[in-house]
């Protein structure tokens, strides 16, 4: 583990490394005595990252256990606290001294407070150098450390692509697997015959190695041309996972057949449409990564399934052949591992690499490396994107040479290659992706609310100007691509972008944390076990917790209810983000309250009118997000105080009227979001006021018919506007101005026409107006949008024709050539 330890940790310090630049830089820490030891504690960074290089490099050859390097990773976690705390605090002060002109010393002098807190950094500096010493000190191997330290590591190429390049999802090709073209085949076939099982089904099981890619045939068999005209719109997808829950898999058969959330029903009524919906007709229902083997528990799955018509099929994917036998297949495939020539073609593929641009080194070495993958597809990929990003011969042949390949059993070998790609994985990247960790398996991971998380957590340092959200995007786009995260799509309700994690990466995930992610802690924490335990994911706890659970936890997820705990919760400076996703209305669950720091804020299913005004003294709180919180009526005025807010989401909240006034008071919101909430009349004039804003979303709502008076002006950094489905919504200001707009979404709106400022935006891409069915007229200067790629009018009746010289500006910039910008509509 000494590898994984070593890589882990130098994701640790990297992250850390931006605070401690710029805190030195900082007018905070030119207070006496605060600079001067950071200044040391950037010296003992710097080494430390050295010491954790060579124990990486050296690991990737050897799988000698070395018991320091552990401590090393303690000390690294000690550094990566203390500077964020500082940060905060920093950021804290400005906020309180925000307006006050007087000498920032002289202020700080004036609070005793701030004094004490300067007095425990430099005290806690102290204790970290003394903590390193002592390590280097008794370790066996120190003189490795201080010896090697010199030493020449592989460099990493200047070719070598940045983590948050927005380019990385551009060169994706689609998933699909060399070889499997003759097993899909053979699989529609038998899908396509026309005998019947039993009540009509056949189950059809697809059995093999986790990663050997039977999710990703299975939806390349729903998307298959044959099947799409046999089964029509009657394809179904369920993933069903370890924990088999009979409840849950109800409430997951309805939101896929139904397409509506299983949580506002109860389950004879979904039964019931489940029924309905199946009744008479011919479906595909592909139950993905099953495990139980109880047969009683499947038959009663599949009693409610019975009522399709004859020639219904089941798709099961499975690991092991006794599941694929319990359901009673009528055909069961077993996938084979793909040959060499097959991994060679997914590995260039996957990487992005051309064979030719390779030299014959690199080809002999990377072929040896795709050996040891044993020709498991998930191994293969996520190896491939690792390499493309490291294209030194002796990192590549450092990878196919490492001991953590001498498992003989192709499981534990898959397991290595996983391993390899976590320990070459760029180090701003590792943070980000065991966070992930928190997540129970199968959880559907929202990009924007994790990008969230992620600078909750201070994963990301904001560079050249851009916003954390943006180079968030980029990382995101990076785990997609060397597999880390997979199947980005849209969710079919909200339109936003989901993910998962691939079994064996979210096991992963944990193996690399061990017992820093903590899922079920016993009542009775001891001190070392609370000292470990970063994350905290609760999906079901009958025991009461030990309220030091969040001694040292960064991040807490709650699913199922509220915890009980066995005193009440003390204050605590560690907890970054919590998600609390109930699965019945609960009350404001006040511990949260206790997290000083917490920065990301999620709850589901809150069973309150109106949200306590004590959120005001979440001062650090960024991200605030309301899901299904069906009877929450209004927020705080005090929500104004939250002077750190980027971005605040209701989702589902039907009975949302308006938002406060004092929102025009969060003066850094980057995004408001308010999906269905149906009843939501208006937004407040003091939105005027943020100009940080750069996206808002409303959509779908049945009362906003305008925007305010107030709503004019610039809005220099509004980037979307989405009012889709806002159905009596008439139009938008005449006096607006946002030079920077790229998407604006007004479909199935009252609008009659657009302002004439639409025209003057260089920067709008895609114009939607699909079922406008008022809209008479285009604004006439239109054609001269530069970038416009996209215009929606679909369904707008009272359109009867273009503004003069539209189609002959498009000709102009598209070389004289038709620009597909029009989607067709009635007349």
């Amino acid at each position: 583990m000494s590898g994984v330890e070593a890589a882990l940790a130098s994701g640790v310090l990297k992250t850390a490394g931006g605070k401690l630049v710029s805190l030195i830089a900082s007018e905070f820490t030119s207070i006496t005595g605060v600079k001067k030891d950071l200044c040391e504690l950037q010296g003992k960074h710097q080494e430390i990252s050295r010491s954790l290089a060579v124990v990486r490099d050296r690991a990737l050859g050897s799988g000698t256990q070395l018991p320091w390097v552990n401590e090393l990773r303690n000390v690294a976690y000690d550094i990566e606290d203390l500077l964020y705390g500082v940060h905060l605090e920093a950021e804290k002060d400005k906020i309180q001294s925000d307006g006050d002109k007087q000498p920032i010393a002289d202020y700080f002098c004036a609070k005793p407070k701030s004094l004490l807190f300067r007095c425990k950094v430099a005290s806690k500096i102290k204790a970290i150098k003394v903590k390193y010493e002592k390590i280097v000190k008794q370790a066996s191997d120190a003189n490795i450390i201080r010896n090697n330290l010199q030493m020449d590591h592989p460099a990493r190429s200047s070719n070598t692509r940045t983590a948050g390049e927005p380019s990385m999802l551009s060169n994706v090709e689609d998933s699909k697997i060399p070889r499997r073209d003759q097993e899909k085949d053979e699989i529609v076939s038998k899908i396509l015959e026309p005998n019947e099982g039993e009540d009509g089904r056949t189950v059809v099981s697809i059995v093999g190695l986790g990663g050997s890619g039977k999710t990703t045939l299975a939806k390349q068999i729903c998307h298959d041309k044959k099947i799409k005209e046999n089964f029509k719109d009657m394809i179904f997808w369920v993933y069903v996972s370890q924990e088999f829950d009979g409840n849950k898999l109800i409430g997951k058969l309805f939101e896929a057949i139904i397409e509506e959330k299983s949580d506002l029903h109860v389950q004879q009524k979904m039964l019931r449409e489940i029924s309905n919906k199946l009744s008479g007709k011919k479906f595909l229902l592909v139950l993905d990564d099953a495990w139980h083997q109880n047969k009683h528990d499947w038959e009663q799955l599949m009693v409610h399934l019975k009522s399709g018509a004859v020639g219904s099929k089941i798709l099961l994917t499975t690991r092991d052949r006794k599941v694929a036998e319990i359901v009673k297949s009528r055909h069961i495939f077993k996938l084979g591992m793909l040959s060499e020539a097959e991994s060679w073609s997914l590995f260039l593929k996957s990487s992005g690499w051309v064979e030719k641009d390779l030299g014959s080194e690199y080809i002999k070495v990377g072929k040896v490396i795709l050996n040891r993958c044993s020709g498991v597809p998930l191994a293969i990929k996520t190896l491939g994107g690792i390499l493309y990003e490291n294209k030194e011969i002796s990192i590549w042949k450092a990878i196919g040479q490492s001991d953590l390949w001498t498992d003989e059993s192709i499981e534990d070998r898959v397991f290595a290659s996983l391993k390899l790609s976590f320990i070459h994985l760029p180090d701003e990247l590792k943070q980000c992706f065991t966070l992930c960790s928190i997540f129970p398996k199968g959880t559907k991971i929202y990009k924007d609310r994790l990008i969230s998380q992620w600078v909750a957590h201070g994963f990301i340092n904001s560079m050249n100007g851009k916003q954390p959200e943006d180079i968030g995007s980029g990382y995101f786009d990076s785990l997609v691509k060397v597999g880390f995260l997979q199947d980005p799509t849209e969710d079919w309700m909200t339109k936003q972008l989901v993910c998962k994690m691939h079994d064996l990466i979210h096991d992963l995930s944990r193996h690399i944390l061990q017992d820093e992610v903590v899922t079920c802690p016993p009542s009775n924490m001891i001190a070392n076990h609370t000292q470990r335990c970063r994350y905290l994911s609760l999906t079901s706890c009958p025991e009461k917790v030990h309220r030091n659970s969040f001694h040292k936890a960064h991040a807490l997820f709650i699913s199922g209810g509220n915890p009980k705990f066995d005193k009440p919760v003390k204050k605590s400076s560690s907890v970054r983000s919590v998600v609390l996703d109930y699965t019945e209305y609960t009350p404001f669950p006040q511990f949260t309250l206790k997290f000083e720091y917490i920065g990301y804020l999620e709850i589901h299913k809150l069973g309150c009118t109106k949200f306590l005004e004590a959120i005001s003294s979440c001062w650090n709180l960024q991200s605030l997000h309301l899901i299904r919180c069906n009877g929450l009526v209004a927020l705080p005025e005090s929500i104004g105080k939250l002077k750190k807010l980027r971005i605040l989401e209701l989702n589902f909240a039907y009975d949302l009227d308006s938002l406060p006034q004092s929102i025009g008071d969060c003066r850094d919101l980057q995004s408001l979001i308010l999906y269905h909430c149906e009843k939501f009349r208006g937004i407040p004039g003091t939105i005027c006021k943020i100009k940080n804003l750069r996206g808002l979303h409303i959509s779908p709502c049945l009362f906003l018919k305008q925007f305010p008076s107030e709503f004019a002006g610039v809005f220099s950094n509004l980037q979307t506007i989405n009012l889709a489905n806002s159905r009596v919504f008439q139009g938008l200001p005449s006096t607006l101005s946002c030079p920077l707009l790229c998407t604006l979404d007004l479909s199935k709106t009252k609008v009659t026409m657009l302002p004439p400022w639409i025209t003057t935006i260089d920067t709008l891409e895609c114009i939607n107006l699909e079922q406008c069915s008022e809209l008479v007229e285009l604004p006439k200067g239109i054609g001269n949008l530069k970038r416009l790629a996209v215009l929606n009018i679909k369904g707008c009746t009272k359109l009867r024709c273009m503004p003069s010289g539209f189609g002959g500006a498009l000709q102009a910039r598209s070389g004289a050539r038709p620009a597909p910008l029009c989607l067709p509509y009635n007349t």
